[in-house]
């Protein structure tokens, strides 16, 4: 048997789960399939011939329905952050004997370790349920906002307590097994990526080789800042307050125009910029210290530019974005307020999790179109970008924009020593300036942040960056040889080709195991299965041979 065939039959589990199915005598196909956009952002439900095989002799509309719900079971999966990518098997599909518009299904689904069978029975009933409904009712405005306010409010609610998985999470991992990198759930949403020796592991953008001193440092705006600043790489200048009176004082030592942001919280929360006078500095610092849990400050020097995010990945820079405001751009021949009204619209008609953070004018949008000197009834020329914030944030939303082909080298170079200074192999490094393709000497440019563990494959742009993350981050698709023989011998023979090589491979047999050297290695488990996956988690292990009897 080959590697790829032995990872299958030995490391692949999956959870079959029964469920009985109410299939609705007649409904209106048309109407249910228009549901498909709103629930799985597709123009319909559609599987492909070898996955409807089961379904072959019922009738069109009932493999349409069945169709339907496996497809919500998947979407709900991603949406928990459960990486279970292979579309869902059926393997039994019965008419039930005691009701005729019910059928018994059994569905086999990849399990992911550590996870609780309750989230794959929660996620299935949910999908049964929801399933039920659109197929009596029409994907009316306020039905779509039921539908995806139970998904967001009760499914994912709970699903979201019994799944530890970050944003980064689904992207990175979805990019894995497309790529066939195999990958393992070792708990705290914690993943290993590949087998043995060639293996990695990654907790949602973290990887194995980031410093836990250098996360904490990262974690703490003021260390970081002083960090940098003593070790020569431009930082903010601030002062942590935690009266009003320090705040003016801090403001006229610094010197106006001044940022004001609490000291613990992030997302752009509580965050106002272009202090220009006492009397701003009195009401930015009221809403600061207000959400403060730690009633804490901080004053720092306004520094011109935009933000860009510099993601760091394996000693290179992985890729770069201007981090844009909310906005719109123009059209040539639309009003600020219709721009907006328009994408608001037309965000509205998707689902809550494919959004953007768009929103109708507000006080804050008028704000910043006053500083523009501009108005909602602007009509901004074909192309041109309306910021309706002053900053990004994580809080308002914001567009990116690719810069990794124009940011200057200097600037590379500068979040590489950031990354390094830290002990983080993955970092996002928040650079402000002017113009991010000149070197930051000559702009005043600085590290705003230092972030650990940033967030990665949350937009497009960093989504289309993660193959080339993951070719760098782990060797091919990160698999080591696993050979299976039904003869001691020609076990035996093989394991010694291989240590000839020097490849360091382990033998095993159902209840014993040896390593490179022949010695005995000792494990309270029995079974091939528990002992190969044992071994591939160990970084000293190179192949395996395994001895078995039977091979299934």
């Amino acid at each position: 048997m080959n590697a790829f065939q032995a990872h299958k039959t030995l490391l692949d589990e999956s959870i079959v789960v029964a469920c009985h199915v109410w299939v609705p005598a007649k409904f209106n196909t048309a109407q249910y399939s228009n549901w498909a956009k709103f629930l799985i952002d597709e123009q319909s439900w559609c599987l492909s011939d070898a996955h409807l095989a089961q379904f072959k002799y019922l009738e069109n509309d009932t493999r349409l329905y069945l169709t339907g719900f496996l497809l919500i079971v998947q979407k709900i999966f991603q949406l928990a952050r459960v990486p279970v990518f292979d579309l869902i098997q059926v393997t039994a599909c019965e008419k039930s004997d005691t009701h005729q518009d019910q059928l018994n299904l059994s569905i086999q689904i990849a399990t992911v370790h550590h996870l609780h069978e309750n989230v794959y029975r929660h996620t299935i009933k949910s999908a049964l349920d929801l399933n039920q409904w659109v197929v009596q009712n029409s994907p009316a405005v306020e039905n779509r906002l039921k539908v995806w306010r139970t998904i967001t409010d009760d499914v994912l609610s709970t699903l979201n307590g019994l799944v530890p998985a970050g944003k980064s999470t689904i992207p990175v991992l979805r990019v894995a097994h497309a790529l066939g990198i195999p990958f393992f759930h070792l708990g705290l949403g914690i993943y290993q990526l590949g087998w043995g020796s060639q293996s990695k592991r990654l907790a949602r953008s973290s990887a194995e080789l980031d410093s836990e001193m250098g996360s904490k440092l990262a974690q703490n705006k003021v260390i970081t800042a002083n960090l940098l600043r003593v070790a020569g790489l431009p930082a903010p200048v601030h002062v942590v307050v935690n009266t009003e009176q320090s705040a003016i004082n801090a403001a006229n030592h610094i010197g106006f125009p001044v940022v004001v942001k609490p000291i613990d919280l992030d997302r752009g929360e509580g965050v106002t910029v272009d202090v220009l006078s006492e009397q701003a500095l009195i009401l930015a610092y009221a809403a600061a210290h207000k959400i403060s849990n730690a009633k804490h400050v901080i004053v720092e020097r306004q520094v011109s530019g935009v933000c860009h995010r510099l993601l760091v990945a394996n000693g290179d820079l992985l890729y770069a974005v201007k981090r844009m405001p909310m906005g719109v751009l123009g059209d040539g021949h639309s009003s600020v307020l219709d721009l907006v009204n328009t994408q608001w619209l037309a965000e509205s008609e998707k689902p809550p999790w494919l959004r953007s953070e768009i929103q109708k004018i507000d006080d804050l949008a008028l704000i910043e179109l006053k500083r523009l000197e501009l108005s909602p009834q602007y009509l901004p020329s074909e192309g041109e970008f309306v910021s309706l914030r002053r900053i990004e944030s994580t809080q308002w939303g914001g567009i990116d924009v690719d810069v990794t082909k124009t940011i200057h080298s200097e600037n590379i170079k500068l979040a590489l020593q950031a990354a390094k200074l830290f002990g983080l192999s993955v970092a996002g490094i928040d650079v402000i300036s002017t113009d991010i393709s000149q070197p930051w000497y000559k702009n005043g440019a600085i590290i705003n942040e230092v972030n650990f563990s940033p967030l990665f494959g949350g937009a497009s742009i960093s989504r289309s960056y993660i193959p080339q993350f993951l070719t760098k981050f782990i060797q091919g698709q990160g698999k080591i040889p696993i050979v299976m023989f039904d003869s001691e011998h020609l076990a035996l023979e093989y394991q010694q080709q291989q240590t000839a090589n020097k490849v360091r491979c382990f033998l095993t047999h159902a209840d014993t195991t040896l390593d490179d050297k022949g010695l005995a290695v000792l494990m309270p488990v029995v079974g091939l299965v528990q002992r190969v996956r044992a071994l591939v988690l160990r970084t000293d292990v190179d192949a395996i041979v395994v001895v078995s009897e039977v091979v299934s």
